[in-house]
């Protein structure tokens, strides 16, 4: 816990959603940690039709590293697998509605698209243009959320 937070405050968990968890959320995920002070929040990433253990694709590998981070230890995760999270962030409709079923109890307020109304392009299966034109969107949309707004 952060020095600054009151005692009893347990960080905020932001769970980024996506279809395999092997690129967008999965860089979303490492994006956030480096943009945002780890001790308020905790972020995860999940996929609608992950399977459990898939590493990151390389072409994301790749636009990662050349962002400064690193997916090489990423391991992608089912979305019934995390626990309730407080926020998710979807990069297509479909994954919301997804997260909507899969936690009923969190305030439909909460669950959202990452660049709302926007949503991000899949890359996967593309060119490493595609992949770098992704998490450039993925980077900018962090860049402009409000996380405070969800404590």
């Amino acid at each position: 816990m952060d020095a600054s937070e009151p005692p009893g405050r347990l960080k905020t968990r932001v769970l980024f959603v996506c279809t395999g968890n092997i690129c967008r959320s999965a860089f979303a995920e490492v994006a956030a940690r480096s943009l945002f002070d780890g001790g308020r929040f905790a972020f995860s990433s999940a996929g609608t039709h992950a399977v459990r253990g898939d590493a990151a694709t390389p072409r994301m590998q790749i636009a990662a590293s050349e962002h400064e981070l690193d997916l090489s230890t990423h391991r992608a995760t089912p979305l019934d697998a995390p626990d309730q999270p407080d926020v998710v962030f979807g990069m297509e409709q479909r994954h919301l509605n997804a997260a909507r079923a899969q936690f009923p109890d969190l305030d439909a307020s909460h669950i959202r698209l990452l660049d709302h109304p926007n949503a991000i392009v899949d890359p996967y299966g593309l060119d490493m243009r595609s992949y770098r034109t992704t998490a450039r969107h993925i980077e900018s949309a962090l860049t402009a959320l409000d996380l405070a707004s969800f404590r």
